[in-house]
């Protein structure tokens, strides 16, 4: 069990021994992303930020999928170019 705060609220998160290090990581990236919200307090202030990190992870996915794309077409021609050499 892992015991975080975040904005005055404890948080009690069941969790595996190896997984401790990430949870605490990410509960540190959002308390870092919720300070840099200025303007907005309590729920709004959450939804900016889980907002934002929503977006981030859908461009990261995104690029993702393309650079995998990339490098399966690389592989393609670089296996069409051995198998050409090989006959």
């Amino acid at each position: 069990m892992l015991t975080l705060s975040l904005m005055n609220h404890t948080f009690q998160v069941p969790c595996e021994p190896e997984d401790r290090e990430k949870l605490i990581e990410a509960a540190t990236l959002l308390e870092d992303k919720l300070d840099q919200v200025k303007g907005l307090k309590g729920e709004s202030k959450v939804l900016m930020v889980a907002l934002n990190m929503c977006y981030d992870y859908l461009q990261l996915k995104s690029e993702t999928t393309q650079y995998c794309l990339q490098l399966e077409d690389q592989l393609d021609e670089t296996i069409a170019q051995l198998a050409q050499s090989q006959e």
